[in-house]
Order: C-alpha cells, then structure tokens, then sequence
C-alpha cells in the first residue's frame, strides 16, 4: 500500500514538474534573450551619442580650420561632416540618417531627452555662426568671418553641446546597466529554477524505477551486476 501512494505521487508529480521545467526552460531562454537586447542596445546608444558629439566637434574644428587658413580641404571637410549630420551622406556603417532620425529611433527617459534637445539647441547656434561665417568668407571678409567661430559665444555654445552629451551618455549607462543587471538576476533565478526542478525530476525518475525493481516478481528481479533475472 505504501509503495502504491508512492508510485501514484511520481506519477501526478512527473507530469507537472515536466510542465515547471518546460515554464523555466522558457523564461531562461527569454531572460538570455533581454539580456543579449539590453546589451545591443546600451552599444549602440552609446555609439550614437558619441558619433552625435563626434560629428559636431569635426564640424568646428573643420569650420574653424577653412576660416583661418582657406583651405579648400578643410571646406570640403565641413561640408561632407554636415551632409551625413543631415543624412544626405551616408554614415560609416553605411546608413543615411540624420542626428535627428537617429535620435527618434531610441527609446529615452524625458531626463535624456531634456538633455539631447539641449544639445541640439547648442549645435543649431553653432550651425548659424558656421553659416555666417561661410558668407562672410565668400564675400572676402575673412577677419569677420574668424569673429563668428573663435569667440566667447561660439566657445560656450560647443561647451554646451560637449557637455549635454557627455550628461546624457552618463544618464543613459546608468539607465542601461540598471536594465542589464535586472535581466541578469532573471536569468540567473532562472537558471536556478532549471536545476532544482531537472534534479527533482531525476529524483523522481529514481524513484519511480526503484518501485519498479522492487515490485517484480522474485523471479523475474535482476541479478545486480549480471544483467540476468534470478533463476536463470
């Protein structure tokens, strides 16, 4: 009688450990999943916000370069860092998008987003001193054309940009390595889960095959070691 209660609680727990395991199995697969996402995403935000401030500080450095010297390579410079700013050119990974596409594409808190427009503000100042400073080099007045891009203004602007991005790529690594360290006590809760319940259900195929030896008819018992039934 005791070995029946036995046998008949494996059998009802066999099934629903299976069906646990099958649950756990699936959560660890998909806490791995968010945990891979969260990863991606903490890269290449991160990439954006910097090529964002990449970009900008190749815009002034080119800018500020062409009005001082008149090189026409440092023109052309300016020019192919503004067109891949604005998504006319394509981007190293070969995208056309614009800072502003790039932007749209992330998923960002208000705080971060408060951050990126005060940037944005920043470089669009900076964009109309640049401009300035292009008409006054085409018209030949090359002296007011260096007071639009080396002075106070234009300094504090770019400090501006430089350090809104710099806040926002902090804001947004806290954000990020919060997210990852949650999906990493998922997946390791998970993992855990998996052991105990493919340990209970080793047990429980133990059990199940010791009843089943230890119910045979003594005839038909096997002959530990031999691999043959007694009496034969």
């Amino acid at each position: 009688m005791h070995y029946r209660v036995i046998l008949r609680l494996t059998l009802c727990l066999a099934p629903a450990l299976l069906l646990m395991s099958g649950g756990a199995l699936y959560l660890l697969l998909q806490s791995q999943k968010g945990l891979e996402q969260a990863q991606q995403i903490r890269f290449e935000y991160t990439g954006t916000a910097n090529q964002i401030q990449l970009l900008s500080e190749q815009l002034s450095a080119s800018i500020r370069d062409y009005v001082y010297t008149g090189s026409e390579r440092a023109l052309a410079s300016y020019y192919h860092t503004l067109a891949v700013t604005e998504g006319r050119m394509a981007r190293p990974n070969g995208r056309l998008l614009s800072n502003a596409q790039l932007l749209r594409e992330m998923m960002l808190s208000r705080e971060e987003l408060n951050l990126l427009e005060r940037a944005r503000q920043a470089t669009l100042t900076l964009a109309r001193l640049e401009a300035e400073a292009l008409r006054l080099m085409e018209s030949g007045n090359h002296s007011r054309a260096r007071g639009k891009v080396f002075n106070a203004d234009y300094d504090r602007y770019s400090d501006v940009m430089s350090e809104s991005v710099g806040q926002f790529i902090s804001l947004l690594q806290t954000r990020l390595e919060r997210s990852i360290e949650q999906q990493r006590m998922q997946n390791h809760y998970a993992t855990i889960a998996m052991v105990i319940l493919s340990l209970l259900l080793a047990l429980a195929g133990v059990g199940l095959g010791w009843w089943l030896c230890s119910n045979e008819p003594d005839g038909k018992r096997l002959v530990p070691g031999t691999g043959c039934r007694a009496g034969h």
